[in-house]
């Protein structure tokens, strides 16, 4: 039996066991090049035909050349493939490396049980592509055609020449700037949310709300309920802190509250994470009848809720419904955060907490630990710009533009993938009321990595479903991102996504023939 097939033995018999999974097929790399079953310059599988193999990720396969490569047992060209480096190059390398570590430390020995956590979740995210004229759905973020370039810049010159220019260079409160607290409470006034001064405090992103209120709530082991898909980072900043993310999964209307009444009753939570506007990744929306009940629940089982309204503010369709902090009950057990990242630039890194009093005074000195206290700058130039009214009429501007790509893409989609597909071989997608996603769904038991593959070839890419939920799995699953190009670009991309998805499916159908029919010869050889 070769390398290959021990390792890929050791695969089905619990390869993910114990140690991470990228670094027992490193170990069983390693073995076999030092144990001389893998010659000096012998060709390695591809990333894809590994992981097809052992049937992980191929993130997981590159992750292992990596360090392999690192440790001078691999070279990777690119074009040509990966090979066993020659025993004297690794000889005069380990030499080398010898030498080198005496008087090193030995970082990976070092690291934190935090941050082998967040790497092992981040190893789920599929290796980056740079192709030309490629057409990209995999990201969430705003496109510079929409950033407000010029009206930054004369707030900027005009503020340099105003009594702010000194505050502006200086550290702002670590609750935040109060020229721009007053702009946010009037913002979120709009919203039906009401704040005072000790209830609220500015973040840097709503990335940096996630972490304090982690920091402040959750200990090892405590147990986190969490919607199912999820915000990806949100699930790393609590795996990280070796939090028990349990799922909770959703329908139409989101969490589904008999299954969230069931986990309460029986595990103590400390917190549930939920985003009920325009959800990422599904997009889905939360019903009022959903949020109400929600708050009840909250409440009667006495688990604070984070509200993450990352994209409340993009809405297409319909009217906005109310936070889950304004409804009745909601400010004794909500956590409500936002942010002008996606609606407006994501470089500003601005947002807000806001909480009960006692919960605010506990996530600023969390805050002064972390970064002392916001970007003055940053804080003092969006404060005028609210001030002016110019984020109501970009709210306009974009909100228009955003629901015409959202259109496209769902045209598109139908055009392309009619209804009469049959039900074996056919795509589904949701169609959002906002946000930035439209989250798509293969046939049972097909994998949007392994269509993925076939997608780059077509030049358009997409996030897989998998890495949004929380232990794993639903491989069937993929979000498109539907604001970072414009309608025409939109339409060729679906174009390339279908050639994409009849190449996959005739792969799978010609692969099951094959199968079909091993199958009966072994029957035939069997019988005579």
């Amino acid at each position: 039996m070769n390398w290959l097939e021990l390792l890929s033995n050791e695969a089905e018999h619990g390869l993910s066991r114990g140690e991470p999974m990228y670094a027992r097929i490193m170990a069983g790399i390693r073995h076999a090049i030092q144990s001389g079953q893998l010659a000096d310059n012998s060709r390695l599988p591809t990333n894809r035909e590994l992981a097809t193999l052992l049937k992980v990720d191929r993130s997981t396969i590159s992750r292992a050349y990596l360090e392999l490569s690192q440790s001078g047992l691999i070279d990777s060209h690119v074009g040509r493939g990966t090979y066993v480096r020659p025993t004297a190059m690794r000889q005069q390398s380990g030499a080398a490396a010898r030498v080198s570590n005496d008087s090193q430390i030995s970082w990976t020995e070092k690291f934190s049980d935090a941050s082998r956590a967040c790497a092992d979740l981040v190893a789920r995210q599929p290796d980056s592509v740079e192709q030309d004229g490629l057409i990209s759905f995999a990201g969430g973020l705003p496109t510079e055609e929409f950033f407000p370039n010029s009206q930054f810049k004369r707030i900027v010159v005009e503020l340099m020449e105003s009594d702010y220019s000194a505050e502006m260079f200086g550290y702002s409160a670590a609750e935040g700037s109060p020229y721009l607290r007053t702009q946010v409470k009037r913002h979120l006034s709009q919203q039906g949310v009401s704040c005072n001064d000790d209830e609220l405090l500015i973040v840097s992103g709503s990335q940096q709300g996630i972490d304090l209120v982690t920091d402040v709530f959750v200990n090892p082991d405590d147990t986190v309920l969490l919607e199912d898909p999820s915000y990806f980072w949100a699930i790393c900043n609590f795996r990280a802190r070796q939090a028990r993310c349990i799922p909770v999964s959703l329908d139409d209307e989101g969490l589904r509250l008999e299954q969230l009444e069931s986990l309460m009753s029986r595990q103590k939570a400390k917190l549930l994470y939920v985003m009920p506007n325009f959800q990422n990744p599904t997009g889905s929306t939360m019903s009022l009848t959903r949020r109400m009940a929600l708050i009840d629940l909250a409440l009667k089982y006495q688990v604070p809720i984070l509200e993450d309204n990352f994209v409340g503010d993009l809405i297409y369709d319909g009217g906005a419904l109310p936070p889950l902090i304004s409804l009745p009950g909601g400010k004794d057990v909500v956590i409500h955060q936002g942010t002008f990242s996606k609606a407006l630039c994501p470089g500003l890194r601005l947002g807000w907490l806001v909480a009960p009093r006692a919960v605010t005074a506990r996530l600023l000195l969390a805050k002064r630990t972390s970064d002392l206290s916001t970007n003055s700058i940053a804080q003092i130039i969006l404060a005028r710009y609210l001030e002016e009214g110019l984020y109501a009429q970009h709210l306009e501007h974009v909100r228009s533009n955003y629901r015409a790509r959202r259109d496209a893409m769902l045209n598109a989609l139908t055009s392309q993938f009619p209804l009469q597909s049959t039900e074996t071989l056919k795509l589904t997608w949701s169609k959002p009321d906002g946000g930035l996603f439209i989250w798509a769904k293969l046939p049972s038991g097909l994998s949007a990595r392994e269509l993925l593959v076939f997608a780059e070839s077509q030049g358009v890419s997409f996030s897989p479903g998998d890495m949004f939920f929380v232990n794993g799995g639903n491989s069937e699953y993929f979000r498109l991102c539907f604001i970072q190009t414009d309608p025409s670009v939109i339409e060729k991309g679906i174009e390339r996504l279908a050639k994409a998805v009849r190449s996959y499916f005739e792969t799978v159908a010609r692969s099951n023939l094959l199968e079909i029919s091993s199958r009966a010869r072994v029957r035939n050889n069997v019988l005579i």
